[in-house]
């Protein structure tokens, strides 16, 4: 490995820089077409416009927005090993850091909520969300929300300075502030494990209702198992990947206002991560939910996938309807 170069702030070598602007560009990258792809898909597919695709594609443009306009600055921020633009700058990229980091988890939180009440409280979840127009409605409370916490970064009564150790711009909040913010991610790390418990846990007695009336009749539910399966991966896949992302920094942010001297390796890996969620999401969110597979073939394939069937669907459709005719005929 070379020698670290003099003018790093961080005293970093040359190699090491190099992989981590490599690693944080493909992450960039990757956040953007993997959630530009879910909201294509959401769009285009007409059986994917349902209340919890809604909040799935607010997800992802909040991902996008995070990829778009937090993303750059960390990246160049990661090569210089320090702040190499304006103050100007630094106030806009701590803003937006601070909105779009509310507005992503307390999505999350939503999605969840919306799936519990979906699977475990079906009567009460028609009264929660009764449409799609009142899921937007839910979606521009969650923005009002994240752009309250911006509101006193954007009138000056707390400032924005840049943390060399993290790379990003952040708020200069006291203890109580930071503290708030985070039992605000441990808030929501609560719900998603509750959430998906009772989801789980009404999934599998479900199952195990139909396996006793399949024994009584002789049938099996193999299919029944299987899903049960796939709802457990998913559920403890949200919650590995919520809490592998976002407790780290939740950490950081806590300790230090009380000036703990957390090591360069601890706030690198814990940026990272923090923004690898942007790119995790679309996997989590849709190419683990099955309705979204065949729209992302399709999107992928530019539509060409699937013609074949809906071909086929359509030669089966005439042949039937010409034998009627030919039964009435006879008749």
């Amino acid at each position: 490995m070379s020698e670290s170069p003099t003018h790093d702030p961080l005293g970093r070598s040359r190699t090491e820089i190099d992989v981590e602007v490599t690693m944080a560009i493909l992450v960039c990258l990757s956040a953007v077409a993997g959630n530009l792809l879910v909201v294509y898909a959401i769009n285009r597919d007409s059986r994917l416009h349902n209340v919890t695709n809604i909040f799935i594609s607010n997800l992802a443009l909040t991902d996008i927005a995070a990829a778009t306009i937090d993303m750059p600055f960390w990246i160049a921020s990661l090569y210089a090993g320090t702040r190499n633009f304006s103050q100007v700058w630094c106030q806009i990229a701590g803003l937006a850091f601070s909105i779009l980091a509310v507005a992503s988890i307390f999505t999350i939180g939503l999605i969840t909520f919306n799936r519990y009440l979906k699977v475990v409280k079906p009567i009460l979840y028609k009264k929660v969300f009764p449409s799609k127009k009142a899921a937007w409605l839910y979606c521009v409370l969650v923005w009002l929300v994240a752009i309250f916490r911006g509101v006193p970064i954007l009138s000056g009564g707390i400032g924005v300075s840049y943390k060399t150790k993290l790379g990003v711009c952040t708020s200069e909040s006291g203890i109580l502030s930071q503290f708030v913010t985070g039992v605000f991610i441990y808030g929501v790390l609560i719900i998603i494990f509750y959430c998906h418990f009772k989801i789980y846990k009404a999934v599998r007695e479900s199952t195990n209702n139909l396996n006793a009336h399949g024994e009584r009749n002789g049938s099996s539910n193999d299919s029944r198992r299987s899903a049960d399966v796939r709802v457990l991966k998913t559920c403890f896949t949200v919650a590995c990947f919520y809490v592998i992302t976002w407790f780290p920094i939740s950490i950081i942010v806590v300790i230090w206002p009380f000036g703990y001297d957390i090591p360069q390796v601890v706030c690198t890996g814990s940026i990272f991560l923090m923004f690898s969620s942007s790119l995790v999401n679309p996997f989590i969110y849709g190419v683990m939910n099955p309705q979204f597979k065949l729209a992302f073939k399709r999107a992928l394939s530019c539509g060409r996938y699937g013609n074949g069937n809906t071909d086929l669907n359509h030669l089966r459709n005439r042949v039937r309807r010409e034998v009627a005719r030919g039964l009435e005929s006879a008749a």
